[in-house]
Formats: C-alpha cells, structure tokens, sequence
C-alpha cells in the first residue's frame, strides 16, 4: 500500500519503497566517493527540523580559503510525519515558511548551484560521515498543562536514533550533539550506546574511544535565522581532547568565531547544563514578571512604560521581560523539565528544582488569564460569542506554532461554547493540532467579531489602523490587547467609538480618554 507525507502547505509526497530505498543508498555512496576525491569531508546532520535543517544548509554553504571544505546530507525519517522535508530540500527549498530572505537564497544556491547539499532517508550515510551532528527532538509530553511534577522524557526515541549512528559511524568520526538534552546524556547515555556498539563491531575502544562532543544551537527562527547559526556565540565540550579538537575545528569553519569566539566547558554534562540553565532562566523571568502583571492591572498602571525605565539599567536589569500572553516554541515550556529528569534519572538526587518546575506552571497557564480579560469585555457571555484571535505562532513574525498558548486560549473558548476564528500571516497550520483551521484572509477573520484578541504582535497588526478593525468588527465589540499591539492613542480613539479595551499588563487603559472606570 502506498503512504503518502504532506507538507504544511498541502503538498503530497509519496514514501520510498524498499526498491527506491536501495537504489538511493547505492546513489548515496557514489557521491560519497565523488565528493571525498574533490577532498570534501562528509557532514551527516541527523534530523531536519528547524535546527537541522538550517545548520545542513549553512554548513554546505561554508567556504574556507575560497574551498568548499564539506559535502553536507541531511537525514530524516521515511515517515508520514517527515519524510516531505526530504524531497523539498532537494527541490532547493526550505522546508519551513522563514521570514529571512536569506534562507531561500541558501537553499537555492547549495543545492541547484554548488550542488553540496541532498536529503535523504537512508541510515547507511552515518557510515560515510567524517562528522554528525545530531538535531533530532528531544520532546517532553506533559499530560496536563500547570503540572510540571507529571511529564514523561521521550528518551527511548532519543537512544533509537543514537543507536542508529552507533552501529555505523565510523570509529575515528565525530559525534556532535546539539541537541538540548539532560545534563549527564552524553556521558550516561550516548557514550556507553557508542562504546556497546564499537565493541560489537570489534572495534578496540582503547585504541580508538567514542568521539563525542556536545554544542548547543542557539538557533532562533525570524529574520536573523541563519545569524543564529553563522553569527552567536558557542558552547562546546568534548568527551575527550581529540573530540573537542575536531568540533572546534568543525565549528570555526562554520561560525564567525572572531567575533563571536567559541567558549569551552570543562566537560560535556556542563555545556549540557548551560542550554537548559539558559532557556530555564528566560523561563524564570517571564513567569516572574506574571504576578506584577496582574497587579499593574490592578492597581492602573502600564507595566509596559514601568519595565522600560528599569531596562535603561544595562548590564543588569536590560533584559527584564515584559508582560505577555504566554509561552509557547519548542524549548521554554519544556527544558527545566530536562534537568529535573537529568537531576533525578541520571544523577539519583532527591531534591527538585522547585522554583524552575513552578515557573514552567505559572507559564503553561498564562493564557488563561487573557481568557478571564476576554469574559470580562464580553460581561460573561462567551456562549455563541463570535471571537477572533489575532496570532497563532508563539513569538512575533515567524510562522513557528508548536506550543503556542493560542492553543490554551482556543480551548478556553471553545470550553464554554465560543465560536473561534484565528488569523496568522505566518503560520499555515497549528503545529500538533489538526482540528484548529487557520484563516489567512484577514477581513474574513475580524467579519462581525464580537471580541478580538490580540495573541501575538506581529508587525501587520502592529500596522493596522483602527478602521482596519472597526469596520469589520461588532459595534461596541470587546478588544483584548494581550501583546502590547495598540498604542494608547488607538486605544482612545476605539473607546472614543464605544469599543471596551483591555490588555495584559496595562492597567491604566482604564484612564485613557479621560475616564475612570
């Protein structure tokens, strides 16, 4: 029977056969060969999502001393969940919708024009590789949102994968992980896999150890996506010096590392720390910044002017949050929840990293609280209420809606009998939600809304004019702004015209236009 993958966009993709399979590894190890006799190393990214694709095709694009030092192949899974981004890649194309320009040219320019880049499915290019670099998920399932205490690590997917390039790599190639796990996986988990599988393979593992590095991506989709690759700062730490040479050398080819210099940790588990201390640190401070929202609003005051005279403090206080509409992307709703399983599975401690698991609960329920701003314009009446919600992603001008909390809201809504519409300019989809349809035409959205929230402030409603709203919108409709969109003088001139205004963080719209509330 013949399996299909469809893309976001529709786009339909037939699965290889068995036949194609070994056809393709055959045409894998000629060009393998090919490039190896124009001096190329192989680079091996395993996993082709919004980290692997992007470092495939910036480590393709490399040159060093006007050579193009690598042949670069992507793998994923001939799967109807992945195998689309397979074919599309080898059309030239990304896989994603990106709002860098950059990253079509990229495409274009390794595929159709330096010819250094193909994607695949076949495990037997890790027995070709000089080098892989691992950016596979790593997911965390959490059964119910605001109960960090109950999760399940997917760990098993992950020792599959690493299981994978083991039986294959060979022995003086280089493993590279950047993808963010529990402190302690290298050394508990991914060692001993390599150091099990060489010695099945009668490689003499004195001779020749596991190679094994970890540097964590600080990969960003938006406008600076392949910046976050070429242009930011690294951590990297190798089991062994021989690994730490050969990634640093890998990634000085591929990084701006004069002016973004490479730092090195003394051992892998540290640099595994950082990533998640890191994104458990921007987690921390947005949940931190909740409860003063709730009093800003409380008390009538805009949190938003508050936190801009404590940012001019640089060096300390700069990177204060600001209030918002919830957390949403791939990392920060589940990374504290990685240490805390590194923390108890890997290093058997007892005690929990209490302060990080609350914030991840204060932020997965975020949005609930503009669900309470929404009941509150709508005086309660959320039943057969034609509710429009602006932004489906989870961060301003990119289309990325994986863990978005529009997803919280719509729930909400739809709870209590309300009729959702959603609009995005981004996002073609909600990412792990089919029943959530996404409308790209904007007028259609907003037709005799009788509330409108503004989720996420991408710049097309930062843009808009209040008759852009007003003229399709409800009279005396209900506007939530729960992401600093609206700017106080088009918040006076919709409550001018009779339309009730709330937003997340800004108490004082209650005193706007002269009134008191």
């Amino acid at each position: 029977m013949v399996k299909y993958s469809i893309s976001p966009s529709n786009e339909k993709f037939e699965i290889p056969d068995e036949k194609i399979s070994q056809n393709e590894c055959l045409k894998i190890k000629e060009i393998c060969v090919k490039e190896r006799k124009k001096g190329k190393e192989i680079i091996v990214v395993q996993g082709l999502g919004f980290v692997g694709s992007i470092m495939s095709v910036v480590v393709a694009d490399c040159e060093k001393n006007n050579k193009k030092p690598y042949f670069v192949l992507g793998v994923d899974l001939p799967t109807e969940k992945s195998y689309w981004k397979i074919p599309k890649i080898n059309s030239g194309k990304s896989p994603f919708n990106v709002e860098d320009p950059e990253v079509e040219r990229l495409f274009r320019r390794t595929v159709e024009v330096k010819k250094n880049l193909r994607a695949t499915w076949i495990k037997e290019v890790y027995s070709e590789a000089d080098i892989v670099v691992v950016d596979i998920n790593l997911d965390v399932i959490k059964p119910e949102l605001g109960n960090s205490k109950v999760f399940e690590v997917k760990i098993d997917s992950f020792k599959i994968a690493i299981y994978d390039i083991a039986e294959r790599i060979k022995p003086n190639s280089l493993l590279l992980i950047e993808t963010t796990v529990p402190p302690g996986t290298i050394e508990k988990i991914v060692n001993p896999i390599l150091i099990e599988c060489f010695e099945k393979r009668g490689i003499d593992i004195i001779k020749n150890p596991p190679l094994i590095a970890h540097c964590y991506e600080r990969v960003m989709p938006g406008k600076e996506y392949v910046n976050s690759i070429k242009k930011i700062w690294r951590t990297l730490s190798g089991i062994n010096d021989k690994a730490s040479q050969k990634a640093k050398k890998f990634l000085s080819n591929i990084i701006d590392i004069e002016n973004f210099p490479l730092s090195e940790l003394q051992n892998p588990t540290a640099s595994e720390l950082g990533k998640i201390l890191e994104n458990s640190y921007r987690t921390m401070n947005i949940a931190f910044i909740y409860e003063w929202t709730l009093l800003a609003e409380d008390i009538g005051i805009n949190l938003f002017d508050v936190v801009n005279t404590i940012r001019v403090r640089k060096g300390t206080h700069d990177n204060m949050m600001f209030p918002g509409f919830g957390v949403g992307g791939y990392c920060l709703p589940k990374d504290p929840l990685l240490a805390e399983w590194g923390s108890k599975f890997l290093f058997h401690r007892e005690q929990n990293l209490n302060f990080s698991l609350e914030a991840v609960n204060v932020n997965d329920l975020m949005p609930h609280h503009t669900f309470k701003l929404l009941k509150k314009g709508l005086e309660g009446h959320i039943e057969n209420a034609k509710i429009t919600i602006l932004g489906a992603s989870y961060r301003k001008d990119v289309g990325d809606t994986r863990n978005s909390p529009t997803i919280t809201l719509y729930d909400d809504i739809i709870t209590e009998g309300g009729i959702v519409m959603i609009h995005d300019p981004y996002a073609n989809k909600m990412e792990g939600r089919e029943d959530i349809v996404l409308c790209k035409d904007f007028k259609a959205t907003l037709k005799q809304a009788e509330a409108v929230v503004f989720a996420v402030n991408h710049k097309q409603y930062e843009n808009l004019i209040v008759k852009d709203l007003t003229s399709q919108i409800k009279r005396n409709a209900c506007i939530i702004d729960a992401s600093n969109v609206l700017s106080d003088n088009k918040i006076v001139e919709l409550k001018k015209n009779n339309f009730s205004v709330f937003g997340v963080g800004k108490g004082h719209i209650k005193y706007l236009g002269g009134e008191k509330e």
